[in-house]
């Protein structure tokens, strides 16, 4: 089991919605401290007001950054060391639901989530953990398990997530970077990635209203729960899903178990 107290962790997306409460809730079981990113500079420093009033002032900072640049995600993972002296736990949280700008839902959404998993796993968490082994975990939506036709590009990206945290959280590499690499997928959540929802055309909009009307919300409090549970509990390569308020269950892929090597 992972041990949450004491542990340095980065956040990205982290000013609100689910990555805010996962940093709520880290510090709230003992973690030593917290570095939220976020691309939005007002929402990151009124998280970060709050989590020093909840937890002090030594145990959080806010990180203004794009995860869509490489360099920037870098940046953050020096100033976490700067601050904080080692870093433990990577949650890639990041992302938007914006298929009319595929092209920076794809950078967002994937391509951050890439930078920030291989900088840990290269160098950040290898060479900076506090203990014997380190967690990355990435959100990848229930949507990266499900065929919704009103959202094709999102759907793909967060697809890609999944793939991507089982490839890497294979025995192969665990065995050999001490790193667990795993997912959260976490379904219909009352963040506000859902209020800044943007479809490619008018048939899709109206299909992704039909499809949502009578969605059931969880909130992102609960996530976040189960996001540190998770952190604690689960092995290396699996993928969890979220939803209707219940337990984390484990999502099976068709070909579950098959590899090329």
């Amino acid at each position: 089991m992972f041990q949450i107290s004491g542990k340095v962790a980065l956040i990205t997306g982290g000013a609100a919605g689910i990555g805010f409460a996962t940093a709520r809730e880290l510090l709230a079981n003992a973690a030593k401290g917290v570095a939220i990113i976020d691309i939005n500079q007002q929402a990151g420093e009124k998280a970060l007001k709050e989590l020093r009033k909840l937890f002090g002032k030594e145990r959080s900072i806010f990180i203004h950054k794009d995860v869509a640049s490489k360099l920037e995600v870098e940046d953050a993972f020096k100033r976490t060391l700067d601050e904080f002296k080692n870093i433990d736990i990577l949650v890639n949280n990041a992302g938007i639901e914006n298929d009319e700008d595929y092209e920076r839902e794809i950078a967002v959404n994937f391509t951050g989530t890439v930078h920030g998993t291989l900088l840990a796993l290269e160098n950040y968490i290898a060479n900076h953990k506090s203990g014997t082994e380190g967690v990355i975990i990435n959100n990848a939506s229930e949507a990266g398990t499900l065929v919704i036709p009103c959202l094709p590009v999102y759907c793909a990206t967060k697809t890609a997530v999944v793939n991507m945290s089982m490839t890497l959280g294979h025995k192969v590499y665990h065995d050999r970077t001490k790193i667990k690499v795993l997912a959260i997928a976490p379904g219909h959540t009352d963040t506000n990635i859902r209020n800044e929802v943007k479809y490619r055309n008018e048939f899709d909009e109206v299909n992704g209203e039909n499809l949502t009307k009578n969605a059931v919300l969880q909130s992102s409090e609960f996530v976040a729960k189960q996001m540190v549970k998770i952190i604690a509990e689960k092995p290396s390569g699996t993928v969890w899903i979220v939803n209707d308020n219940k337990e984390a269950y484990e999502y099976i892929p068709p070909s579950s178990g098959n590899i090329w090597f």
